[in-house]
């Protein structure tokens, strides 16, 4: 009982901002785990196929290396943009029920769309990484050593970035 009235003591912004902590670091952990679980399954998919007129070709370790750390980082900016697109739904679905605006449903719809587009992302996630390499493994250093990782994944970060500000002006 005590932690809830700890937390109704916080100031409204700071509680903005926690959450929003918060949401990060859930998605974070979510990340990091579907990164190190379905890592090996990625480098299974890589090399397990043949495809015809395609010289034979072993990943290095270094190569192994790059590919999971790249899947994870791009596999945790989706989960923490997923976690936070859920986080935004929360806070229109409750100030709906307060308020009962019919205004908010849409950004419920809008925002629902947002997290169903993030989440087929992630579950492509796998395919739009290992078939590329499978046609041509050469194509494994420009897409994990250049800047802007595979895809343009890491334009992510500006999206969440809008999320947050959302989240924390809808939550005042």
């Amino acid at each position: 009982m005590s932690e809830i009235k700890f937390i109704n003591n916080i100031n409204p912004r700071m509680r903005s901002i926690l959450f929003i902590i918060i949401l990060i670091i859930i998605g974070f952990i979510i990340g990091q785990i579907i990164g190190s679980l379905s890592g090996s399954y990625l480098i299974e998919q890589i090399e397990g196929t043949s495809i015809p007129h395609r010289p034979d070709y072993d990943l290095t370790y270094e190569q192994e290396s790059q590919i999971i750390r790249g899947y994870t980082i791009i596999a945790t900016i989706l989960c923490v943009e997923i976690t936070l697109l859920i986080g935004l739904i929360y806070v229109y679905i409750t100030t709906f029920l307060k308020i009962g605006s019919r205004y908010l449903i849409g950004f419920v719809i809008f925002v629902g769309i947002f997290l169903i587009k993030s989440i087929l992302n992630l579950v492509a996630l796998t395919p739009l990484i290992s078939e590329p390499i499978k046609a041509a493994p050469l194509v494994i250093s420009p897409l994990f050593k250049g800047s802007f990782g595979p895809f343009a994944s890491y334009f992510t970060i500006f999206e969440i970035l809008a999320i947050c500000i959302l989240i924390y002006l809808s939550r005042e």
